[in-house]
């Protein structure tokens, strides 16, 4: 390059282009060598399972029974008879309020199965409504968590371009001083 120049500057000049050539691979090592950031994957959301409800069971314990009816059978003349010859069943008051005892029950059992029906029926609905708002709360916590990991990998990714534009941006300031030093030494 230049035949008249000292040995000991063309030392200098070889031994610090060696040194800018290292300290460039070096830069460009470094750029090249970071990685980006790990996705971030939030923990899954646990699916619920249903445990079965008891059965609903009434106690009818406390409804009282009817005796059995003694009827009285009676033929034609009106005198007391075998069931197979009787023209006519007379029953005394006593066992004419049994007959009425058992239209009292069964009234009760009809009540009781509408009242049970409804209910039956209302339970059912609030299960149903809970395993509505349950789905709905997990649709909503997975949609909150997606837009969590969202954020947060766009957070990550935001940081790792920063830390490479630093990077970058140091080594340029480094290049630029080390090229002023050689370059103030060259002109000493």
């Amino acid at each position: 390059m230049f035949p008249n120049m000292d040995p000991t500057v063309k030392k200098v000049l070889y031994s610090a282009g060696i040194l800018v050539i290292v300290l460039i691979l070096i830069f460009v090592l470094s750029i090249f060598s970071s990685c980006a950031p790990a996705k971030f994957t939030p923990t899954p959301i646990p699916k619920v399972e249903f445990t079965p409800t008891e059965p609903y069971t009434i106690d009818l314990s406390n409804i009282p029974k009817p005796e059995m009816l003694k009827p009285i059978f009676m033929d034609k003349d009106f005198k007391e008879t075998t069931p197979d010859k009787a023209v006519y069943i007379v029953l005394v008051p006593k066992e004419y309020a049994k007959i009425a005892a058992l239209v009292k029950l069964c009234k009760a059992y009809k009540e009781i199965v509408k009242e049970q029906e409804f209910l039956v029926n209302t339970h059912i609905d609030i299960n149903n409504a809970l395993k509505e708002y349950l789905e709905l709360e997990r649709q909503k916590a997975e949609a909150y968590q997606a837009l969590w990991a969202d954020s947060e990998n766009m957070y990550r990714q935001e940081r790792y371009y920063h830390k490479l534009d630093n990077a970058v941006n140091r080594g340029a300031i480094g290049v630029i001083s080390l090229g002023s030093i050689i370059a103030i030494l060259l002109l000493l």
